[in-house]
């Protein structure tokens, strides 16, 4: 899959839309005018009550997937959003805190979190398994743990700072975890994508069983059915990676981390 969305993720938004957005619609019109040419309107009448009824099925079956599917998925993807922010402010925190500290030692721990910022912002993907290595990351991190244990507390501000700091530092290893995990692992595992693209396809084949005998209006009917499944596949394809497209949690907390400390050191 993620071969795939690597495809689709390279291309601008206005391009991913229209294929998804504007073909699926122009190719199900294609289907329901072969379909009429094999079973004109005057055949179709005769099962028209029993398809509507198997499309009703189908429709709550269909809402309840996409619907538990994309909400699951923006759930996700705002955790994502979440835990980046949250890594990026509990490192500007520890930055933030050390002016507490000695002049020199305030200088190496606003060094180390700019640092961290920088490799953080290096690392970030481009696509679903390619990120940035995370050595310039862990060097970061390390320098960072050993800035803060070097600060030899002399007042009680400092033994807060030093114990509240060692605490953040806890968090932003955890939560650098989820990061890189959210950066190489889609969501969707591909038993929940073959359940979504089946129930997807039934509900618009049903949809081009009904005869109906003005065919502007039936035609009008499977082009709406159809783009609204695709909008639904469009949302649950944007929200696959969090890290990663057009909708992806971007890497601006820490850029703005590796910015702003600067000035302090």
């Amino acid at each position: 899959m993620s071969v795939y969305y690597s495809a689709i993720a390279d291309l601008p938004l206005w391009a991913t839309a229209l294929i998804i957005l504007g073909g699926l619609p122009v190719l199900a019109v294609t289907l329901q005018a072969l379909t009429r040419r094999v079973l004109p309107p005057a055949r179709a009448k005769d099962h028209n009550d029993v398809a509507g009824f198997l499309v009703a099925v189908i429709g709550v079956v269909y809402a309840v997937t996409a619907g538990f599917t994309i909400a699951d998925q923006w759930d996700n993807y705002a955790e994502a959003r979440q835990d980046v922010t949250e890594e990026a402010y509990a490192v500007a925190s520890v930055a933030e805190g050390a002016a507490v500290a000695g002049t020199g030692e305030r200088r190496e721990i606003t060094a180390a979190a700019v640092a961290y910022g920088r490799a953080v912002v290096a690392w970030w993907p481009d696509a679903p398994g390619e990120a940035g290595d995370t050595v310039r990351e862990d060097r970061a991190m390390e320098r960072l743990h050993a800035a803060v244990r070097s600060v030899r507390p002399d007042s009680e501000a400092e033994r807060a700072y030093v114990s509240e700091a060692t605490g953040q530092l806890m968090r932003v290893s955890v939560l650098r975890g989820h990061r890189h995990n959210e950066a190489g692992t889609a969501h969707l595992e591909a038993p929940m994508w073959v359940a979504v693209v089946v129930v997807s396809a039934v509900t618009l084949l049903f949809s081009l069983l009904f005869g109906l005998e003005r065919p502007w209006l039936h035609y009008v009917m499977v082009a709406g059915v159809a783009l609204v499944v695709a909008v639904n596949l469009f949302l649950v394809l944007l929200l696959e990676y969090p890290l990663v497209g057009t909708l992806a949690v971007t890497s601006e907390s820490f850029r703005e981390l590796a910015r702003e400390p600067a000035s302090g050191i």
